[in-house]
C-alpha cells in the first residue's frame, strides 16, 4: 500500500472530529508536533497517551488537539498533491516554506483550506458572485498568529450546505476535489487585491484565488 493510499484510508477512519477545545498555542503545538511524522490514528493516540502522561495533560483534551492537527496536516498535504499533479503548477522546493506551497503562472501561492466562515456578513451565493469581496475579507480577518501574511493565497472554501458542522469531512473528498481543482487550473481566475494597512506605510497588493467546494 502506497503512503498516499494508507494516509487516505486512515483519514477516512475518523468518524468524529472533536472540537479543538482551545486556541492553538506554541506549547501545545510543540507537544503535538509528532502529528507531522505519524500516518495512522493508532500511532497518534499512542503518542497522545505517552505525552499526556509525561506532561500531566488531560488525555481527551490533548487528544482532540492533536487529532485536529493531524487531520488538517495530512488533508492539506493530500490536497496539495492534487494541485501539483496539474501541469500548470510547480512545487516549492522547500517543503517547510511558511508562505509558499506551489507556483501558478510563475507566481508563488500559499494554499489555505477553510470552511466557509460563519462570521462572513454575506451568503455563500453572494461570495461566489463577488469573490473579490470574500478574498479581501479573508485576508483582513485572518489570524494574526502563525501563518499570518499578506502574500499570494489560494483559498479552498468548503461548505456542507445541509450540515455546515460536517464541512470538515469535505477535506477528504479527494475525487471531487481533484475535479474542482483541475477545472480551476485549466483556466485559472486570479484576483488582484489591495489590502489597506492602517499602521503601515506599505499597501500589500497580493494575487488571490478562490475555489469553492460545496455539497
Amino acid at each position: 500500500m502506497s503512503d498516499s493510499i494508507l494516509i487516505r484510508h486512515e483519514l477516512n477512519k475518523l468518524k468524529i472530529l472533536p472540537p479543538w477545545g482551545r486556541k492553538q498555542g506554541d506549547q501545545w503545538d510543540k507537544w503535538s508536533n509528532f502529528v507531522y511524522e505519524l500516518e495512522t490514528l493508532h500511532e497518534v493516540w499512542a503518542q497522545v497517551n505517552l505525552v499526556a502522561r509525561r506532561e500531566g495533560l488531560e488525555v481527551k483534551a490533548f487528544g482532540a488537539y492533536a487529532v485536529n492537527r493531524w487531520y488538517n496536516h495530512h488533508t492539506h498535504d493530500q490536497i496539495l498533491q492534487l494541485f501539483l499533479a496539474h501541469p500548470a503548477t510547480q512545487p516549492e522546493a522547500n517543503r517547510k516554506h511558511h508562505t509558499v506551497d506551489f507556483y501558478l503562472r510563475g507566481l508563488p501561492f500559499d494554499l489555505k483550506i477553510s470552511h466557509f466562515p460563519r462570521a462572513y456578513p454575506e451568503t455563500i451565493d453572494y461570495a461566489r458572485q463577488h469573490p473579490h469581496h470574500l478574498a479581501q475579507w479573508l485576508y483582513q480577518h485572518q489570524s494574526k498568529q502563525g501563518r499570518y501574511h499578506t502574500g499570494n493565497r489560494l483559498f479552498l472554501i468548503l461548505r456542507n450546505q445541509t450540515h455546515p458542522e460536517l464541512s470538515w469531512q469535505l477535506r477528504r473528498d479527494f475525487a471531487a476535489l481533484e475535479q474542482r481543482i483541475h477545472e480551476f487550473l485549466d483556466a485559472p481566475t486570479l484576483l488582484g487585491l489591495t489590502l489597506p494597512q492602517p499602521e503601515s506605510q506599505t499597501t500589500p497588493q497580493p494575487w488571490a484565488a478562490i475555489i469553492f467546494h460545496t455539497k
